[in-house]
């Protein structure tokens, strides 16, 4: 008679869900999708992966035809005579696809690494900058800078205005 090891159960459960649904088959490395946080502000995009455990070294960041493409490795080291009762976290490859709008600059990309967390930085291009644009006036064909008017002021030109 065998003795129940539910350690073994569920390590057998785990490689039968993974041959099912695509994950690690034949030794070859399971790819996997870290998770993500992505914020916009006036500057650009700002997308947070989190990949606890990879090197920076082992992170591979692309930038082309408005496609950002990240992917990293994080190996699972097995050691000899210790037996693994329990591997619940993550190993082999993560990546990450993104398409990119092109008012982005995907050739600025900045990436900062700390404390397992990926940050980039995606500027916005040159040609999606917000800009303020003056209107002139032309007076004899001069242009003259444009005028301010104090909210204030200009209410008390049209209460004289309606009473004259």
């Amino acid at each position: 008679m065998m003795r129940f090891d539910p350690f073994r159960e569920i390590e057998e459960l785990t490689q039968r869900m993974d041959r099912a649904f695509g994950g690690a088959v034949n030794g070859q490395a399971a790819r996997l999708a870290p998770p993500i946080d992505v914020h916009e502000d006036e500057q650009g995009l700002e997308l947070a992966l989190d990949l606890p455990g990879v090197r920076p070294e082992d992170i591979q960041i692309e930038a082309e035809n408005n496609t950002l493409s990240v992917q990293a490795q994080r190996k699972y080291n097995r050691t000899e005579g210790r037996t693994a009762h329990r591997v619940e976290r993550a190993y082999g490859t993560f990546a990450r696809t993104f398409s990119v709008p092109s008012k982005y600059d995907l050739s600025k990309v900045e990436a900062d690494f700390d404390h397992g967390t990926l940050t980039l930085k995606v500027p916005r291009s040159e040609a999606a900058q917000k800009r303020t644009v003056q209107v002139r006036t032309s007076t004899g064909g001069q242009l003259s800078v444009p005028k301010t008017v104090d909210a204030e002021q200009a209410q008390g030109q049209q209460t004289q205005a309606q009473q004259a």
